[in-house]
């Protein structure tokens, strides 16, 4: 790998332990040299800038929005449910409708990807931790960056209008279904590939990419980076090899115990729903470091 690569991690003060310990196992286990984007709303820049310094750079999440996309000022959880308000944040358009949370999100992920300090770039959920060490040359199969590629998921039905937002966005066919999925923990991309799926987006639609992506209802960043690399470029093209393999062991729901993170396996993620303290969450960590 010519350089380290980039982590990028968009966190907010609800996830805030569960990110404080991401950060300190990236501290002790990431690759060498390897740098971290934490990015959270401005709102909660003070509640997170202990963790900044280091390896670590903290900004605010709206540097990752254009000027013309702003976050709704609503109240808290309890408010909102109380006045049966969206659970999730809204974001204003000036350029259109209103825009869900979750899209801003996915626009954020994509724009810090393009700009990013280095080609290889690592995105990391607040909720997930590394239990050992990882080494640069894990994010690569036979020279190529890894892609997480997943075949066979065709029955997913949430997924199908991704794959079907894949295709609008992509100028391809319309298919519920590319073959595979590419949604994981600790995914890898290339800053160059990002940049080019912006620049293709723009084509197909005639509209700025940012822009078409905002009123675009559904979409999933992962899907539509793995499509326009495996379909748009061609794997080989775009310096990447697939990898039906996670990185990541994911716990999504409460029990079974102390998950036992095997070889080829770097991180922990525990779902940030599963409601355990911080203690308990630090301890399972804990207990898969030792074990690991």
């Amino acid at each position: 790998m010519d350089n380290p690569p980039t982590l990028i991690t968009l966190s907010f003060a609800g996830d805030f332990e569960c990110c404080r310990l991401l950060c300190e196992t990236a501290d002790r286990f990431a690759p060498m040299g390897a740098s971290h984007l934490l990015a959270v709303p401005s709102a909660d820049m003070a509640l997170f800038r202990p963790l900044a310094g280091g390896r670590r750079a903290l900004v605010p999440q709206e540097e990752l929005l254009p000027a013309w996309l702003r976050k709704l000022p609503l109240p808290g959880p309890e408010w909102r449910r109380r006045l049966r308000l969206p659970r999730r944040n809204v974001y204003v358009s000036f350029k259109g409708r209103p825009v869900r949370g979750w899209i801003a999100q996915q626009i954020m992920k994509l724009n810090a990807a393009a700009g990013a300090s280095s080609d290889v770039v690592v995105h990391l959920d607040s909720d997930t931790a590394f239990v050992r060490p990882l080494p640069a040359e894990a994010l690569k199969t036979g020279g190529l960056v890894r892609l997480a590629r997943f075949p066979g998921a065709a029955d997913d039905v949430m997924h199908a209008p991704w794959h079907r937002a894949a295709s609008t966005l992509l100028g391809l066919p319309p298919s519920d279904y590319h073959e595979a999925d590419y949604i994981d923990q600790f995914v890898t991309w290339r800053r160059t590939n990002v940049r080019g799926l912006l620049e293709r987006i723009g084509e197909v639609t005639g509209r700025d990419p940012i822009e078409a992506l905002a009123a675009t209802r559904d979409f999933s960043e992962y899907i539509l980076y793995g499509v326009y690399c495996d379909k748009v470029l061609g794997l080989v093209a775009s310096g990447h090899a697939p990898s039906a393999e996670s990185l990541c062991e994911t716990v999504w729901s409460e029990g079974g115990g102390i998950p036992v993170v095997g070889p080829g396996r770097y991180g922990l993620g525990i779902q940030s729903t599963i409601p355990l303290s911080t203690e308990a969450r630090r301890t399972i960590v804990a207990q898969a470091i030792a074990r690991g």
